[in-house]
């Protein structure tokens, strides 16, 4: 006898739970877990974050990291001094999105790619863009500053204090973005045309001279003009610069635990920096002397940002944009880049 067809969906639920046995509370299924890579061309670095979603009670969808890979390719700096990218930073660009192409691949996960500062900027970004959708099999999107606020807010929500007013920022290499949180909430946010790389740019000299250092901090305080308003109790840091200065970008295992930094740090950080080359820092340390020569500038940027708000120290969370991609895609495959208010 031909057994019958499996129901579905619904059907299926319901057949199951009448088929348990009496006084046994039938369960439902788990929902699978689903796995994703989100690909950041950065104006700094282009990294990789491939991850397993999971779903937890309540709505809520958990990351958890399987590979995240990352290389320096100062975008950001070829286009503050070129006004696009050039044959040689393009050449490198489509080797690291191939290799972590084949890496996504390998782990069978769905890809997703976006693209910041450095790519709206430049004057070749559309052409940059269609080869990335070339290279990659699926369309870049590329983020405004508004909406990498509210990926970076997406990614360390769950982090955050469930009340009170706080300052989450996203410091990367051409951009800082800037959000008021109440809570779980946001309230506000901004982005700021500054970032290490593009600072770093404006900064002859290794060390750096006194005078361009100044005219640095200057630009930094122009900026925060656009910063939203409010007095925060707390403040927390995400992406390349704070996850540098912090040391959490040396961890590949998986999401460290927060760091904290106070003024003092950066300000211990940033008189070695103008103290010693950043090969010299760099030999010291192990870190790469490109990444050592955005410490200061990146420091310089976040010690102004804690006290337009009279704040003295802050925690650098190791989640970042691309946790936000990920737990945004899984909501919302089709729309993850849009701005819109998170809930």
């Amino acid at each position: 006898m031909t057994p019958p067809p499996r129901p579905a969906g619904k059907t299926a639920r319901a057949a199951r739970t009448a088929a348990a046995p009496p006084g046994v509370r039938a369960v439902a299924p788990a929902r699978p877990v689903e796995r994703w890579a989100a690909l950041d061309v950065g104006s700094d670095t282009v990294h990789l974050l491939v991850a397993e979603v999971t779903h937890e009670p309540f709505g809520r969808l958990a990351v958890r990291q399987l590979a995240h890979r990352s290389v320096l390719l100062e975008l950001g700096r070829e286009v503050a001094t070129r006004g696009r990218f050039g044959r040689e930073a393009l050449r490198a660009l489509e080797g690291s999105v191939r290799d972590f192409v084949r890496v996504a691949r390998q782990y069978e996960a769905r890809l997703i790619v976006a693209a910041t500062e450095a790519t709206r900027e430049a004057s070749n970004g559309p052409a940059v863009m269609t080869r990335l959708e070339q290279l990659a099999g699926t369309p870049p999107r590329i983020l405004s500053g508004v909406r990498e606020a509210q990926l970076g807010f997406v990614a360390t929500r769950a982090a955050l204090p469930p009340s009170g007013l706080h300052l989450l920022v996203d410091s990367g290499g051409a951009s800082t973005e800037l959000s008021l949180v109440a809570g779980h909430r946001l309230r506000a946010s901004a982005s700021l045309a500054v970032g290490a790389a593009l600072l770093a740019a404006s900064i002859p000299g290794d060390p750096p001279r006194p005078l361009p250092w100044a005219l640095a901090a200057i630009r930094i305080g122009a900026s925060l003009g656009a910063a939203p308003a409010g007095w925060p109790t707390r403040m927390y840091a995400t992406g390349g610069t704070a996850h540098n200065l912090a040391g959490l970008e040396r961890d590949r295992k998986g999401h460290p635990a927060a760091v904290r930094l106070t003024l003092a740090d950066l300000d211990e950080i940033t008189a070695r920096l103008l103290r010693s080359s950043a090969p010299k820092v760099a030999r010291r340390s192990g870190e790469d002397a490109r990444r050592v020569a955005l410490l200061g500038p990146g420091a310089l940027i976040l010690a102004a940002i804690a006290q337009r708000y009279a704040l003295d120290e802050m925690t650098v969370l190791p989640e970042g944009v691309r946790d936000g991609m990920i737990l945004a895609a899984a909501r919302d495959p089709d729309g993850w880049w849009e701005d819109r208010p998170e809930p």
